[in-house]
Formats: structure tokens, C-alpha cells, sequence
């Protein structure tokens, strides 16, 4: 049985309120509602993708996607002056099954 993706849904439709960092027509970039550090962000695809195992994972327009949404939040917010860390979603047991990178920072704990 296939576990229903509701965060990201939620976030997707609107159900939860978030603060948008940045967006284009394929990712969505927002301050976490429960963050974890001083900046947390989570960057998602707008289309539905498991994981960044998953094969649609590897569609070249949508990594540089999610790269420049890196980038532009690390402006955006100062990262880039400071240090900040990316982690990457693979599938693990309780993760949200859709694809979301995390931004941490300032600095690297």
C-alpha cells in the first residue's frame, strides 16, 4: 500500500499556510513550518516524485531546477555569506514520500 504523500500535498494545494522563499514552474521553495535550525527551507518539485531515487528523479530541467532554487534561497537569505548545508530525501522509513530538500543555516553545525 502506497503511503499517501500529505505534507507535500497539503503544502501544494494550500491546506498548509507557508511562507514562500522562492518559486518557479517546477519547484516551490518555503520556510519550514517547524524548523529544525535559525533557517530552515524546504525546496519541493511541483510534480509528484517519490524520491531523488526515484528515475524522474534524474530529469536534467528539474535538478537544475532545484539547484537554482538553492542558489536563490541562499541569496535570498544571506546563506551564501554565512554557510549553509543541503540534505537530500532517499525514501527512508518516515520521510515524506516526495521529493524535498532541506537548507539549513546559518553555518554548518
Amino acid at each position: 500500500m502506497a503511503r499517501r504523500d500529505w505534507y507535500c500535498e497539503d503544502v501544494l494545494s494550500g491546506k498548509i499556510e507557508i511562507t514562500k522563499v522562492w518559486e518557479n514552474k517546477q519547484v516551490l521553495a518555503f520556510h519550514h513550518p517547524r524548523p529544525q535550525s535559525e533557517i530552515h527551507v524546504v525546496v519541493i518539485p511541483k510534480k509528484h516524485i517519490p524520491s531523488i531515487l526515484d528515475p524522474q528523479a534524474a530529469d536534467g530541467s528539474l535538478l537544475s531546477s532545484m539547484v537554482v532554487a538553492i542558489q536563490e534561497v541562499a541569496r535570498i537569505l544571506a546563506l551564501d555569506e554565512h554557510g549553509f548545508y543541503v540534505r537530500v530525501n532517499a525514501a527512508s522509513e518516515g520521510v515524506t514520500p516526495h521529493m524535498h530538500w532541506h537548507i539549513y543555516g546559518p553555518g554548518i553545525p
